[in-house]
């Protein structure tokens, strides 16, 4: 997890650097500079970082040449296909609710499968978009894209440390 929240610092400064004239002129790096490429790709590895945390807490340990898809592969059978994040998030939910009667089991379960799918869901498709910026050339990687990266790192790093945490 700490590799998943430094690289998370890393996307938000890159971010802040890119945006603001103020901080590339303090950092004397010139008005064009702009890492939006790098924000995507740091954003994707502090989420590739978290996911395989959070197997590696159920005991599964990715490698190989193909590790990122074998994560992703991973998340999907592991955790979606079988409700077991949902279950995990629902778990954490429940510890954290009082009104937990108020909203029904049926109902909470409903909603963490559903969260439990975009967050999966988010991850491969940032590591499409990761891999698509970095290896294709000519692709030129857009400031809301990387924003979009960004604020998806943050949910699925918060959801994941929450989760590893409990």
């Amino acid at each position: 997890m700490s590799n998943a929240e430094s690289s998370l610092k890393t996307a938000s400064i890159l971010q802040d650097i890119s945006n603001q004239n103020t901080l590339k002129q303090t950092l004397r790096v010139g008005e064009d500079f702009e890492s939006y490429l790098w924000v995507i790709v740091s954003s994707y590895y502090s989420m590739f970082y978290a996911a395989t945390a959070l197997l590696a807490k159920q005991g599964i340990r990715a490698t190989g040449q193909i590790v990122h898809k074998v994560t992703a592969d991973a998340l999907i059978q592991f955790f979606a296909s079988n409700e077991k994040l949902a279950k995990l998030l629902e778990q954490y939910e429940e510890a954290q609710s009082v009104g937990l009667e108020l909203v029904g089991r049926e109902e909470l379960m409903k909603r963490m499968q559903k969260k439990a799918d975009e967050l999966i869901i988010s991850y491969e498709g940032e590591r499409k978009k990761r891999s698509r910026f970095q290896y294709d050339i000519g692709v030129q990687a857009k400031m809301g894209y990387a924003q979009t990266s960004l604020e998806r790192a943050r949910l699925f790093v918060f959801e994941i440390k929450k989760l590893i945490k409990a």
